[in-house]
């Protein structure tokens, strides 16, 4: 009896063994992304050392306004036990954050290996950049609150995606203004993927290009509305990406920088700023240019073209999602993206955004549709389609 209850407990253990394997290496890969933390240069932490000295109220340090106020401000007033260095405040929020992502792991249904090694990039990644002192920390409880908003136990999705904008109208209130555009487009998106998700008879391909290419439109409508009725939030658009990208060209340390392809003064011609916009767009879910700048951005570029994959194979099975969470979480993720794309400065910041938003984003990887194995099933469907197709074609010519 004792021997049945052995092999019963192992094969349990083995049928979970790459979730329990996450759980294993949640803390190892932490406490491996901290050491790594303190042997990369000063530059990466350029933000968060500016903070650092502005909570710790260093004279020799320049504060700047606006959000760094609001960061400096919130790290004060939980400094309940004095922090003073980087380090510390790394230490500490590692262990509390990684503990929380440790709970959420608890609740995933069991990973395969692919996705199993995502997970744990992504643990790396937030305890290097995210779970520190700094703006992306922050960026991280918004959508740690969004995550719960979609975890409430109510049946009602359209209620939910009104309470996660209203989570991200709030984070623009109180700290980054641009995030009432990311409420906007999620409640946008949510609208067209509804209806999207009701054609059945558009193939995948089709409906993820007309999709795309509705968003995109979707963004388009914006800006002309915008430049009519919000004519001064509408010229702060136009101007924020080259305010942000001015006296950084050349600089030495800001080679992951996203210049526009496109010349000319995208301040004030609205059809280049959208011509550059859907450029720069896919260029950011796409980084070849940050996998051909060196070696150690090769990480990076690996872990967005990661993102990107499953969230095109995702568009593919929309009408195939059975998980409302999955479905909410996606119009979030996507809504952040296409506001994203109007303001990021370079590949660096944007996989480091990226990342902060773990709470949504892991809710559209980890699940059993996106398993290798259901992506194998999915390539014999397509398959077994065409052949019909060719099939149907040669008995017409016949």
């Amino acid at each position: 009896m004792n021997d049945e209850l052995e092999l019963a407990d192992k094969g349990g253990w083995w049928e979970n063994r790459n979730k329990n394997a996450t759980l294993i290496l949640v803390f190892v890969v932490m406490l491996a992304a901290k050491l790594l933390t303190m042997l990369l240069p000063a530059k990466y932490f350029y933000d968060n050392n500016r903070i650092l000295g502005m909570a710790n109220e260093d004279v020799g340090v320049h504060a700047w306004a606006g959000t760094y106020i609001v960061a400096a401000n919130f790290f004060k007033n939980i400094n309940v036990f004095s922090f003073t260095t980087m380090s510390q405040w790394s230490w500490f929020l590692g262990l509390s954050l990684t503990l929380v992502v440790f709970f959420m792991v608890l609740r995933l249904p069991e990973p395969d290996m692919v996705q199993t090694i995502f997970l744990l990039s992504c643990i790396g990644l937030l305890n290097i950049y995210v779970f520190n002192i700094g703006k992306d920390f922050i960026q991280f409880l918004f959508f740690m609150a969004v995550y719960l908003v979609l975890l409430i136990p109510i049946e009602n999705s359209f209620m939910k995606i009104v309470l996660a904008a209203v989570v991200l109208y709030f984070e623009s209130k109180v700290f980054r203004s641009y995030y009432i555009l990311i409420a906007a487009f999620v409640l946008a998106i949510y609208c067209i993927l509804v209806v999207f998700r009701k054609i059945r008879r558009i193939p995948p391909a089709a409906k993820i290009a007309i999709t795309v290419a509705t968003m995109y439109l979707l963004v388009c409508a914006m800006m002309v509305v915008a430049s009519v009725l919000m004519p001064d939030e509408y010229q702060q658009i136009m101007d924020v990406r080259d305010y942000s990208l001015s006296g950084r060209e050349g600089d030495a340390d800001s080679v992951t920088i996203i210049k526009n392809w496109v010349g000319g003064d995208n301040s004030t011609s609205l059809p280049l700023f959208l011509l550059n916009y859907l450029i720069n767009a896919v260029r950011m879910m796409i980084p070849f240019e940050l996998a051909v700048k060196g070696v150690q951005y090769l990480p990076f570029f690996l872990f967005q073209v990661a993102v990107t994959v499953y969230l095109v194979h995702l568009f593919g099975k929309l009408d195939e999602i059975e998980d409302d969470t999955q479905f909410l979480a996606i119009s979030i993720f996507l809504g952040y993206v296409l506001a994203s794309a109007l303001f990021e400065p370079d590949f660096g910041s944007w996989v480091r955004h990226e990342a902060a938003t773990f709470p949504v984003l892991h809710l559209l990887v980890f699940s059993p549709n996106q398993r290798l194995s259901q992506w194998k099933r999915d390539v014999k469907k397509i398959k077994g389609r065409v052949g019909k197709h060719a099939n149907s074609v040669a008995k017409e010519d016949v």
